[in-house]
């Protein structure tokens, strides 16, 4: 059985990093059925890379409006039946592919596979990191036992069905983080099923270029996908109300322990007001 995989990456001012990371996916033993990149760079340099060495690759101006809508614009332009995102700055293994679609034929000659999600896992710098669940506040750190529902992938190395994406798409306020974690808990809500194949590994090495553009958005983003999550996916509206004010209290704390002065004056300068107007432009939107 084929699958043709369309790659995708969302990219913003790496060219170096994401011609490493173009590179890789020709060396895969398992062709990718097309390469998509979608450039929200603030400069012309990774345009003009795109020309010169990858010419064959479709390449797309990004919205520049957040990672969320970089990923729902380069959606538009799949036309494989499988996808998989990677970061900019991630390295894919030359077998990752043809591993994880082996196992989609293998799962394929016993059950339906149309919503069938496949996680890998990746090495980040030496470190292998695993789908987690959501803690209460929503950091991923909670491991998975056996037999549990998977809920969560590892966004570097998922291969998600493209018919997801008919109606499931990646919410737009999220500039940086937790993007993948908001999706995935809402495919499980519409029946999506997460299979994790651990030996299916890719290489991150994350970069520290555009870093401090996406440093505000980090707790920002994970109150509000969390409070959503909670409010929405799961319709338990009164663990929302609880959790919102202990998040935001526990991330002025977390902050001031761990960074001081300086974390905490960046909790009431950007979690604070960030993570309030997501919710409420998302309660707004709800409530039509």
């Amino acid at each position: 059985m084929d699958f043709n995989v369309s790659v995708c990456i969302c990219t913003r001012n790496r060219p170096q990093e994401l011609s490493k990371a173009l590179h890789s996916v020709e060396r895969s033993t398992y062709p990718a059925f097309e390469v998509i990149v979608s450039d929200d760079s603030t400069n012309d340099d990774t345009k003009k890379l795109m020309i010169s060495h990858f010419p064959t690759v479709k390449y797309l101006e990004g919205p520049r409006k957040g990672l969320g809508a970089n990923r729902n614009n380069v959606l538009k332009s799949v036309t494989g039946s499988h996808v998989l995102f990677i970061d900019d700055d991630v390295v894919l293994h030359e077998n990752f592919l043809e591993m994880v679609c082996n196992k989609l034929a293998k799962i394929a000659e016993k059950e339906n596979i149309n919503k069938l999600i496949i996680s890998g896992i990746e090495n980040k710098n030496g470190q292998l990191i695993f789908p987690g669940e959501q803690s209460f506040v929503g950091w991923q750190n909670v491991s998975y036992k056996e037999g549990d529902t998977i809920k969560t992938v590892v966004i570097n190395s998922a291969v998600f069905p493209a018919s997801l994406f008919k109606d499931t798409l990646f919410d737009e306020k999220l500039v940086y983080g937790n993007d993948e974690v908001d999706l995935t808990t809402r495919a499980i809500k519409k029946g999506f099923k997460i299979v994790l194949l651990p030996e299916a590994i890719n290489f991150h090495f994350p970069s520290e270029i555009n870093r401090k553009y996406y440093e505000p958005y980090h707790d920002a983003s994970r109150i509000y996908v969390t409070f959503k999550r909670y409010f929405a996916t799961e319709n338990n509206k009164f663990k929302a109300i609880i959790y919102l004010p202990y998040a935001i209290i526990h991330a002025a704390a977390f902050n001031w322990r761990y960074g001081g002065i300086r974390g905490l004056i960046s909790t009431i300068r950007h979690t604070f007001p960030k993570s309030l107007m997501f919710i409420m432009e998302f309660l707004t939107v709800n409530s039509i």
